[in-house]
């Protein structure tokens, strides 16, 4: 693939924009399929004026261009349910289960010598099973070629929907693709937080295609996002702009760790690669010349004596001597730093030696403020002297999460913790009614004093109108995007999000097994109003007052699909929750698969409509945590609104289900429900912006000179990039 083309692959993914070349424009009629293929995927141009100008070579990638856009919203793959008529065509689940068992008994027995052979070795007769009606063996649940192209051809004569769920296009120069690229890009590599996985990819074409001088090294104030740019520069050849921006040994790790796909936060065992000469050579230059090296190479031991195997600084000592001998006294133990110290400090209760050295790190004497006013009582005045003292060292990402930890911790029974891989876990709370109200209040006086400060050196905003949608008070912070989704939404856990209850969900999940047989299984919990369990719909409960299941495919060579509707208007009085679960029964995690998953608005739910409809999708996402189950969202029926959820939970290695997660995904999801009141919210955020900088608060966008909101505001707070570069 060209690097234009794959350009454009990322900003139609990225920035819903096409790049249209000037030229003689296109005819009538080719502009009209044009866009009659995009409306029929729910794609609205806003710009439609291009087309009349454009370079007619322009539709030399059509085809190509289409499919992309359709995989933006899933619609490159092939739905095909067990249930085809669905769904109108869920059996009951009792005379279903009795059937199957007749059709397995009687295939092994050879009980039916005129009923139709699959590939799988069961036989159905026509009086049991009409086939017509599957898009796997019914019996075993198992897809094979014939049932699935057969259902195939009948789902292609399904109607579309009349409802749409519309998103914008917008047709661009080429000149102007590239521009928006690059403050993309920018943005991203100035973020203050790591760049989500599903993005570095893509990132890392950016690079490529811009070159080792697009990169601003004063910029990159995330050491994660560093290593992005240098595995950029790695796989291009670029070892001086490698050598020009690892400037310490723990660069190199970062590196590396890219390189093989490993945890870039270091924060569990990575792989290495293999090495060719000129970069073994390349990596011993750059720790020759890092100024801290004893320390840093210490720092993370176990993993230089690892790569040690593999780049023989022993072999390299006349070259770099400094780098052999560290390397010497890394083997015979390990050296102090400043981790250790700090330890040893509090084991001999020695605070005022302690903050001595903490202060030398801001952000980790921010991170350890709580355990000193617990280890240390009677010295709060002392802690949070320095920390006031040093706080302007501290980046405004932790001190706005200190602020809402310190805002709600003392009064929670249990605390969340949300891992670099999306996995959660909720644990008591043992810092319950703790510190004293008077510490909280000042250390929060603190907090907020020291973020206005930081955010008062921005640009000034003395005598600008400004309005903040009230919306952004329902969206946290995205702060731990490194294993967030990749879907059309990008929302921070905790989020909530208006849908439309006089329509019909309809819930979706895809997979495509490699290798070894997988089993995903779409799940729906019920939930009262104090996650009180009040029913659900699985592979096991195929039907409920207001929802309704497709079947369970239990293997996914060709590509499977199941769905659920829920018909939000008929659900059953005293349900509030509506917990959404994928489960792996059984085969590959999903990180190891194909696999997404997702929803649309449904006008039309009947056998004569598409299964899967793409213009109806309102959102989709893709699956890759580990785990035993993913709980993306939540339904909120009280609210109207879907609570993004976005978790992986440990479940068993085989056979989960609903049965068995009850229990867990109500604790769950009662506590990530608190976190518009546990986590930073983007409301809050832009009011400290407002007040740091000296703007006006007004009731409107319409008599404000700046907009902090959504889609067509000045500041779109619904851009990951936007709040991690601009607003923190």
């Amino acid at each position: 693939m060209s690097g234009s083309a794959v350009l454009e692959g990322v900003a139609a993914r990225r920035l819903q924009v096409v790049g249209v070349p000037e030229g003689a424009g296109l005819a009538t009629k080719e502009r009209l399929v044009v866009l009659g293929e995009l409306t029929k995927m729910g794609w609205r141009v806003t710009n439609v004026e291009l087309l009349t100008s454009a370079d007619t070579t322009w539709l030399d990638g059509h085809r190509g261009r289409m499919a992309l856009l359709a995989g933006v919203r899933g619609g490159d793959v092939e739905y095909v349910p067990l249930f085809t008529r669905f769904p109108d065509g869920v059996p009951g689940d009792d005379v279903y289960f009795a059937k199957r068992w007749t059709g397995f008994v009687g295939s092994v027995l050879e009980w039916f010598p005129e009923g139709e052979r699959l590939e799988t070795g069961i036989v159905v007769p026509p009086w049991l099973l009409d086939l017509d009606d599957f898009g796997a063996d019914p019996v075993l649940q198992l897809q094979t070629p014939s049932m699935f192209q057969r259902a195939k051809r009948a789902l292609a004569k399904q109607v579309s929907d009349t409802h749409v769920e519309w998103m914008d296009l917008q047709l661009v120069r080429p000149a102007e693709v590239e521009s928006r690229l690059r403050t993309w890009a920018t943005g991203l590599l100035a973020a203050k937080s790591a760049v989500p996985d599903h993005l570095a990819a893509d990132l890392r074409a950016c690079i490529v295609a811009f070159g080792p001088t697009f990169i601003d090294p004063a910029r990159l104030a995330i050491k994660e996002n560093r290593a992005l740019v240098l595995q950029a520069l790695w796989e291009s050849g670029e070892a001086d702009a490698v050598r020009r921006l690892a400037s310490t040994p723990t660069d190199l790790l970062r590196l590396f760790a890219s390189l093989t796909d490993s945890d870039r936060s270091l924060s569990e065992p990575i792989r290495f690669p293999r090495f060719s000469r000129a970069q073994r050579r390349l990596v011993l230059s750059i720790l020759e010349d890092a100024p801290a090296l004893a320390e840093d190479v210490n720092r993370y031991r176990g993993l230089w004596l690892a790569i040690a195997r593999y780049v023989h600084p022993g072999d390299h000592r006349d070259r770099f001597p400094k780098t052999a001998a560290v390397f010497r006294a890394l083997a015979r133990g390990p050296i102090r730093t400043f981790n250790s110290r700090a330890e040893a400090l509090i084991v001999e209760g020695d605070l005022p030696g302690l903050l001595d050295h903490l202060a030398d790190r801001p952000t980790q004497l921010g991170r350890r403020v709580h355990h000193l006013l617990r280890r240390f009582p009677g010295s709060e005045g002392a802690i949070l002297d320095r920390f006031e003292a040093v706080g302007e060292g501290i980046p405004v990402k932790t001190l706005l999460v200190l602020r809402s930890y310190f805002g709600s911790i003392h009064g929670l029974d249990h605390r969340t913790v949300v891992n670099k891989r999306g996995r959660v876990k909720i644990l008591p709370n043992p810092w319950k009614g703790g510190p004293s109200e008077a510490v909280r209040g000042r250390l929060t006086g603190i907090l907020e004093a020291t973020l206005l400060r930081l955010l008062g050196g921005r640009e000034s905003w003395a005598g600008e109108r400004v309005w903040i949608d009230p919306a952004l008070g329902r969206r946290t912070v995205p702060l731990q995007q490194r294993a967030a989704s990749d879907g059309l939404w990008t929302l921070g856990r905790g989020s909530l999000v208006e849908i439309d209850f006089d329509k019909v969900l309809r819930l979706f999940v895809w997979w495509k097994e490699r290798g070894i047989t997988t089993d995903l299984d779409l799940s729906v919990i019920q939930f009262g109003a104090e996650w009180e369990y009040r029913g659900h719909v699985s592979y096991t409960r195929l039907s409920g007052t207001g929802i309704r299941h497709s079947g369970d495919l239990q293997s996914a060579p060709l590509g499977a699909a199941e769905f659920v509707d829920i018909t939000l208007s008929e659900l059953p009085e005293g349900v509030r929750y509506l917990a959404i679960q994928v489960h792996r029964y059984c085969g590959a995690s999903f990180a190891t698969i194909d696999c997404h998953a997702g929803w649309m608005v449904r006008q039309e739910v009947d056998a004569s409509t598409k299964t899967f409809d793409i213009a109806t999708v309102a959102n989709k996402f893709d699956l890759h945590g580990d785990s035993g189950y993913a709980l993306p969202l939540v339904v909120d029926l009280d609210a109207g609104c879907v609570l993004w959820t976005d978790l992986y939970v440990g479940g068993k290695t085989l056979h989960n289900n609903v049965e068995g997660s009850v229990g867990q995904a109500a604790v769950i999801c009662r506590e990530v429900g608190r976190f518009l009141t546990t986590r930073p919210v983007l409301a809050d955020l832009a009011d400290l912006h407002v007040r740091a900088r000296g703007g006006a608060r007004v009731e409107s966008a319409e008599e404000a000179d700046i907009t902090i909101g959504l889609e067509g505001s000045t500041w779109n707070a619904g851009d990951v990039g936007v709040v991690l570069s601009e607003m923190l």
